[in-house]
């Protein structure tokens, strides 16, 4: 190896010993700089741990006035009486009597029939009885469960245009009859345990504020966005992660894109989310007091490390820049997107070959194994292991309708005693390219057995999936035709589902379907015989 090659090879090296000896200069001030990050990540650290405190209290406080306030409904449930249901004034007598209910709703407490029908309500409104509220979720969901439920905000009609929770309980007789429901509703906009949050200020202008799971807004100091608004995904991100599961304390931006200091924690009765907003202007006021000032003596300073380390780093390290940002990007790159281009005969450019090299190999040895895990090495379909794993994924998604289709080799093994099983091999395969080429490219096609193959049609509904069956037919009898001496007979099975949780169901009745399409066509061979 010459000298100029050596010299290219450690060029690297000397660049970043003089870099390092320049940055030695200003030590002092980078001193100041650290001693600086270290009193605001320590004054973060009280702020965050204050909120939480506070906004752990305050949770607690809501779970258990909830809870409480179930409580009371519960405990009220278990003196209806069937005679009540049947008599809306000993209903309404019995609703004006629960004066310690009455208390911790403010929105009035009633009693539905089990068709979800008003029977009474208290305090009483003309016109009401007989009311339809079987369209309400807390109702349909007290109905379905059988158990207490707090609801989702909604708008009252007990209270016009009014924004209101409510806690239902079902009525039991004594033979474990649901008879009733009972419910208690709480008015948002009223100074309760719910609306008495939006009073609530953490130091000057930082608030908090209540959402539900569905991104509802329940509580707010701008009553206006009380349940007419939702927060849309994306607008706050940290809001995002508490949504799912996150609690804690992270900065963030409001709706408004304020930056704000932002703390969230889960409620214990029901899925809602206290949040707590405190602006960043003035939790961190006197850190960015401290900042300018040092902002200002250092000026001169920070001036003369930028012009050095640009104009001695600037040139010297751009590659390695961009071979660090190629790698933290590898993960989201494919094909030759994944390797680094680079021209040079330095560090930098040995480690990039290499780094290529590697990645080359490893991307050959993960599609391999890719393919060899998901397909089928005789027909080259999608093997069991992958079909299972696309039920799975399709079963829990949202794409509706769905298709099966499930195919099974008349006879096969009868074949392969009469003519080997490398004559059976190329039926296999025959059925495979038969499948193949009548169903789309996107769709599933598995051979999940020895003589068994079975197709997800996403989005496909029951009218477009026997298009397909009868494309498979045709196929079928065409290559049959084809070669000479070929017996080619496959039994056929459909089913469509709308809910994709049904897709195991929709598997049996497309079994079952082939199996009576073998049965039959057996039997038309029987009486062609005869």
């Amino acid at each position: 190896m010459n000298a100029g090659v050596l010299l290219k090879r450690h060029s690297i090296t000397v660049r970043m010993t003089v870099a390092v000896c320049t940055f030695i200069i200003l030590f002092s001030s980078l001193m100041a700089a650290a001693s600086l990050y270290y009193f605001k990540q320590e004054l973060k650290a009280t702020i965050s741990s204050q909120q939480m405190t506070l906004l752990t209290v305050v949770a607690q406080g809501v779970d258990q006035k909830l809870t409480a306030a179930r409580k009371t409904v519960i405990e009220a449930s278990h003196d209806v009486t069937p005679s009540m249901v049947a008599d809306p004034e000993a209903a309404q007598r019995f609703l004006d009597s629960l004066h310690s209910v009455r208390n911790s709703f403010d929105n009035g407490i009633y009693l539905f029939s089990k068709e979800g029908r008003i029977i009474a309500e208290s305090p009483f409104l003309p016109g009401r009885r007989g009311r339809d509220i079987s369209f309400r979720q807390y109702y349909q969901k007290t109905i379905a469960t059988g158990k207490p439920v707090i609801s989702a905000p909604f708008i009252s009609t007990h209270t016009p245009e009014t924004p209101a929770i409510s806690i239902t309980v079902p009525v039991w007789d004594k033979n474990g009859t649901l008879i009733a429901i009972l419910g208690g509703s709480v008015n948002l906009l009223q100074d309760n345990f719910l609306g008495g949050l939006s009073n609530t200020r953490i130091a000057k202008s930082g608030y908090l504020y209540l959402v539900s799971g569905d991104r509802t807004i329940i509580m707010h100091p701008d009553r206006s966005r009380i349940i007419s608004s939702k927060v849309e995904p994306g607008v706050n991100k940290q809001l995002d992660r508490a949504l799912e599961g996150f609690e804690g304390v992270a900065e963030s931006s409001d709706s408004h894109g304020v930056r704000s200091l932002s703390s969230f924690k889960h409620l214990q009765a029901v899925d809602w989310i206290v949040g707590a907003n405190y602006p960043l202007n003035e939790a961190y006021r006197s850190v960015y007091r401290m900042e300018r000032y040092f902002a200002v003596a250092v000026a001169v300073s920070v001036c003369l490390i930028i012009l050095i380390v640009r104009l001695i780093m600037g040139n010297y390290t751009s590659a390695l820049v961009r071979f660090a940002e190629h790698v933290s990007r590898i993960s989201s790159k494919s094909g030759a997107d994944r390797l680094f281009k680079i021209e040079s005969e330095d560090e930098v450019g040995l480690m990039a070959q290499t780094f290529n090299a590697m990645i080359q190999d490893q991307d050959k040895k993960n599609e391999e194994l890719f393919y060899i895990s998901t397909h089928d090495a005789l027909s080259g379909l999608y093997n069991r292991a992958y079909f299972d794993d696309q039920m799975d994924r399709l079963s829990a998604g949202r794409i509706t309708p769905i298709s099966v289709v499930m195919a099974d080799i008349d006879d096969l093994k009868v074949f392969n005693d009469s003519h080997g099983h490398s004559a059976g091999d190329v039926l296999i395969t025959t059925v495979a390219l038969i499948l193949l080429e009548s169903f789309r490219a996107e769709d599933v096609v598995a051979r999940i057995g020895g003589d068994e193959f079975a197709i997800l049609l996403p989005g496909v509904d029951a009218v477009q999936a026997d298009i397909a069956l009868k494309r498979v037919r045709s196929l079928a009898d065409k290559y049959a035709a084809q070669a000479c001496g070929l017996t080619l007979s496959i039994s056929l099975g459909c089913a469509t589902v709308e809910n994709p949780a049904k897709l195991d169901e929709a598997i049996q009745h497309a079994d079952q379907q082939m199996y009576l399409d073998k049965v039959s066509r057996k039997l038309v061979e029987k009486e062609s015989a005869l």
